[in-house]
C-alpha cells in the first residue's frame, strides 16, 4: 500500500463512520442495515476497481486536485452547519455520500491498490457502517442534541479534506520507498488513531452521561 492508498484508507474509515452516524437518525432494522451496508461497500469496490483505469483519464485534473479537495472540505463544512442549525439529516447525508464517492474516485485513481486490498477496503467499509450504526444508538441517550454530536464528528472529515487540499502535491511527489520502514509514523496512521480515539471517546462520554443520569 502506497501513501496515497493510506490516505484513501483514512477517507474510507472517516466517511463511512460519518455516513453510519447520519443513518443513525433513522430506525433501520438489522436486515435493512446489512443490505444498505453491503450496497455501499459494493459501490465502493466497483469505484475502486474502475478508478484504477482512470489515472490517465483524470490526468488533466491533477493540477486541480487540491482545489477539488478544498471544495469537498467546504461542502462537508456547510453540510455540518446545515445539520446542526436545522436538525435536518437527509440533505447532509446526501452531501456526505456524494463527497464520499468523489473522494474515492480521486484518491484511488492515483493509488496503486491491488485486487486483494480493494476487497479489504470494501469489507472495512461494510464493517464500519454496521458497527458505527449500532454504536450510534448510544448517542441518542446523550444529554446533547444528536445532530450536534454528529456535526462535531463531521468536522473531522472537513478538517481532513482541508489538510489534503494543502498537502496533496507535496505528498504525491514523495519518494514512498523512504517511508517503507517508518510508515507507522506518517500522518496516515496517526489520523487513523485519532479517528478511533474520537469514536471511543464519544461512546465513553455517552456511557458516563447515562451513569450520572442514573445516579441523579
Amino acid at each position: 500500500m502506497d501513501l496515497i492508498g493510506g490516505y484513501l484508507l483514512v477517507i474510507l474509515v472517516l466517511f463511512s463512520a460519518n455516513i453510519a452516524l447520519l443513518l443513525g437518525n433513522y430506525a433501520i432494522g438489522n436486515k435493512k442495515l446489512i443490505l444498505t451496508s453491503l450496497a455501499i461497500a459494493a459501490v465502493t469496490f466497483i469505484l475502486l476497481n474502475a478508478s484504477v483505469y482512470l489515472n490517465a483519464t483524470l490526468v488533466f485534473l491533477l493540477d486541480y486536485f487540491s482545489y477539488l479537495f478544498f471544495a469537498i472540505a467546504v461542502v462537508i463544512f456547510l453540510a455540518m452547519f446545515y445539520l446542526v442549525k436545522n436538525n435536518e439529516f437527509k440533505i447532509s447525508l446526501y452531501l456526505i455520500l456524494l463527497t464520499f464517492l468523489i473522494s474515492i474516485i480521486l484518491f484511488s485513481s492515483q493509488s496503486s491498490l491491488n485486487f486483494f486490498e480493494m476487497i479489504i477496503y470494501s469489507l472495512l467499509v461494510f464493517i464500519i457502517l454496521f458497527v458505527v450504526y449500532q454504536l450510534s444508538k448510544l448517542l441518542h441517550h446523550a444529554k446533547r442534541q444528536y445532530s450536534v454530536i454528529i456535526g462535531e464528528f463531521m468536522c473531522l472529515a472537513s478538517i481532513l479534506m482541508f489538510i489534503f487540499a494543502f498537502t496533496y502535491f507535496s505528498t504525491l511527489n514523495l519518494d514512498y520507498s523512504m517511508f517503507s520502514s517508518f510508515l507507522i509514523l506518517t500522518p496516515t496512521y496517526q489520523l487513523i488513531y485519532v479517528i478511533i480515539s474520537v469514536i471511543v471517546i464519544l461512546v465513553i462520554g455517552v456511557l458516563l452521561n447515562d451513569s450520572k443520569g442514573g445516579i441523579s
